[in-house]
């Protein structure tokens, strides 16, 4: 919609779909919103088991990695993504590949798993929903500053968000009835950023070690729920904290603004 404020007359009624629920930032967004009366649509690959006796909460277990199969995830009880729509996607599931290593020890093959992961399975879930009779009113795409600003030894994963990042401007331009939001999560504790800043590795690339030691640092990483609560607010008035559509955002960035007109909309 591209406006402040979420247009909850929207015919889905408070849903959402979630990709990546099993574990980090899917996992808190999926609580968050289940805490708060949402329907919850969720897919990984492994089942959230804390999750699944929830009465909201709808689940589907599927690997990203095959895109030529999307429309697999999309029947059951997910076909009311599509009939009846959703009013938010948090299109969130990531992988790094086998990071860190120098680009030539990557294998296409595995640059190609990546980038279906991160990216392409990402444009086959919009272009199914695009395709639908009902439109999410916001598309928040989990983006990272890696596709920014390159360091050494992150190729998969730099490469990915680049893309990913793309996708998003591409898509906010060609549907403005979404609000596109291209959010780096940043200095988030989860298993991918441990496994970028902590591997045996990481010492042999300078940049690395240097992120490795911010890390340490108390205070710097905070949790997936924080960073959930965080996404919440900015995308309830998007306007206010600086969002543009499309347009990639550092969330460490946008959390220093103040907003300029209203506090973010409450989730209820």
């Amino acid at each position: 919609m591209g406006t402040t404020e979420r247009d909850l007359s929207h015919p889905t009624g408070k849903r959402v779909f979630i990709t990546g629920v099993s574990s980090g930032i899917g996992e808190a967004l999926t609580e968050l919103h289940l805490k708060h009366g949402y329907t919850v649509f969720g897919t990984s690959r492994r089942e959230p088991y804390r999750f699944m006796s929830h009465p909201n909460f709808r689940f589907r277990s599927f690997d990203l990695s095959k895109t030529g199969d999307m429309s697999e995830l999309f029947k059951g009880s997910f076909a009311e993504i599509l009939s009846r729509g959703v009013d938010v996607l948090f299109l969130n599931a990531g992988i790094s590949g086998n990071v860190p290593a120098r680009g030539e020890e990557f294998s296409v093959a595995e640059v190609q798993h990546v980038l279906n992961v991160n990216v392409l399975a990402n444009k086959a879930i919009l272009d199914l929903i695009l395709a639908s009779a009902y439109h999410p009113a916001t598309c928040v795409l989990s983006a990272s500053m890696a596709g920014v600003r390159f360091r050494a030894g992150t190729l998969t994963y730099s490469l990915s968000k680049a893309a990913l990042a793309a996708l998003g401007g591409v898509y906010a331009e060609e549907n403005p009835d979404i609000f596109f939001a291209v959010l780096g999560l940043c200095n988030v504790d989860t298993g991918l950023s441990r496994q970028v800043s902590f591997s045996q590795r990481t010492a042999d690339f300078p940049d690395l070690r240097s992120l490795q030691q911010r890390a340490l640092a108390p205070g710097y990483m905070i949790s997936a729920a924080q960073r959930a609560e965080d996404i919440r607010e900015v995308i309830g008035a998007p306007a206010d904290y600086g969002l543009k559509s499309g347009v990639f955002v550092d969330m460490r960035t946008v959390l220093t603004r103040q907003p300029k007109a209203s506090e973010p909309l409450p989730l209820t």
